[in-house]
């Protein structure tokens, strides 16, 4: 993916492809301790420098993941960093996401936050409950 705008979609051939290519080299490292390939380093520096796109292109590799292993690592990694780094910026986009996509939202529970180091751990903690990942009966995390 060269560049994301405005119009790009989560649904795009763009992001689709990408996402492939990302959980592909998730899986080639994992086969074979390959090293870091370039589309996580390109997925790690989005996150870091355009939240805004980042979270549309994680949105696709949520999507694209085929096991909950795959989305563990999402989850732990590039979605966690989102948080960490750019939580307030897009915590509302992050719930939009999650509203619509159970994929979304299994994700956002293998996020881990620290209450005490992470500001925004009282809005993701409230998602937490919204989709039923804490409080009485709760869903199966990740």
């Amino acid at each position: 993916v060269a560049t994301m705008t405005d119009k790009d979609s989560p649904d795009s051939p763009d992001f689709m492809q990408f996402a492939e290519v990302y959980l592909g080299e998730y899986d080639a490292v994992q086969d074979s301790q390959k090293i870091t390939g370039r589309a996580t380093v390109y997925l790690d520096n989005l996150v870091n420098s355009d939240p805004k796109n980042a979270l549309e292109l994680l949105a696709a590799i949520i999507e694209c993941c085929t096991d909950n292993v795959q989305l563990a690592h999402v989850a732990a990694g590039p979605l966690e960093n989102l948080f960490v780094y750019h939580g307030y910026e897009v915590i509302n986009a992050v719930k939009e996401k999650a509203d619509c996509s159970e994929k979304f939202q299994l994700a956002l529970s293998g996020v881990w936050l620290d209450e005490d180091d992470d500001a925004i751990f009282p809005h993701w903690r409230e998602l937490m409950k919204q989709y039923n990942f804490i409080g009485d009966n709760p869903r199966q995390r990740l």
